[in-house]
């Protein structure tokens, strides 16, 4: 495996690094990795760079990269809404992979904001064979409540609360506004996932199409999502076909501190890609 950093876009804007096989490359085929947040393309505690580089020992070129006005990429037009930037940067790279790299299929994903915006163009653009979702849109349902209500999180913050007000335990309480998204503090970040009504209809239109699907939600997302069985629940009436796998993994945050950690969500992504793509298991 070696790696190149590339510029490509209007005027060379956007900035990225390929992560290209030196042996048994997959021809066509390429992973394109979407910012997740405010951070650049090597991801949170370097997740993509490793990412990145572990799809390329498989046989994939992967391409990640800075989105305009993040790390080292420049945003083209100031005035435009995020949603269309992001979406113009995005087709920039299918498009350099495209063109000068011959790649006319992708598989693409990211964390948090990067699986979600990874999810929308996905709808728009028929190049897109796959995508890999980690921690995106969930919604809660009945039995959501049921596990929340009865869970060790849940009767941990009970008896907390309990032995605060017994004076049994004195820590100070927590007045520093975090949100719900691990890692982040204060008013910083407010990231606000998509409405059901939007995700249903993508999800739909990417079923008909037989785009393969890797929804993966951590423990990191246990104010939305805590079992397995909840995902067929949240889209209930929806066709959910064999090109739709989930992993669990709720033993690990949102975004992964430890090595072990994210050596685990590697493994897991690529031998979803290796079942789904390179067929073989």
């Amino acid at each position: 495996m070696r790696e190149l950093a590339c510029e490509f876009g209007v005027d060379g804007r956007l900035k990225g690094v390929l992560s290209i096989p030196t042996t048994n490359r997959r021809p066509g085929l390429a992973v394109v990795l979407v910012s997740a947040g405010f951070t650049s393309k090597v991801g949170p505690y370097r997740l993509y760079t490793e990412l990145a580089r572990t799809v390329a020992e498989m046989g994939l070129v992967t391409l990640r990269f800075d989105l305009g006005g993040i790390g080292d990429s420049q945003i083209l037009k100031p005035d435009q809404s995020l949603k269309i930037r992001t979406e113009a940067d995005i087709r920039e790279a299918l498009n350099y992979l495209r063109d000068d790299h011959n790649i006319g299929e992708i598989l693409i994903g990211g964390l948090c904001s990067g699986a979600e915006d990874a999810f929308r163009f996905a709808e728009e653009d028929t190049r897109v064979v796959g995508v890999v979702l980690i921690d995106p849109h969930a919604y809660r349902t009945k039995w959501w409540w049921v596990r929340n209500l009865f869970s060790r999180y849940c009767f941990n913050r009970v008896l907390y609360k309990v032995l605060r007000m017994l004076r049994v335990i004195n820590i100070p309480k927590d007045d520093s506004g975090n949100t719900d998204l691990e890692g982040f503090e204060g008013d910083l970040i407010n990231y606000h996932y998509m409405a059901k009504e939007e995700s249903t209809r993508i999800l739909q239109v990417l079923i008909q199409r037989n785009v393969a699907l890797h929804y993966i939600y951590t423990g990191g997302r246990t104010e939305q999502f805590n079992h397995t069985g909840q995902f067929k629940r949240m889209f209930d009436g929806v066709d959910l076909r064999s090109g739709l796998v989930l992993d669990y993994l709720p033993h690990i945050g949102h975004v992964q501190v430890f090595e072990k950690d994210r050596a685990e969500l590697i493994s897991t992504i690529a031998g979803r890609i290796r079942e789904s793509h390179l067929n073989c298991q």
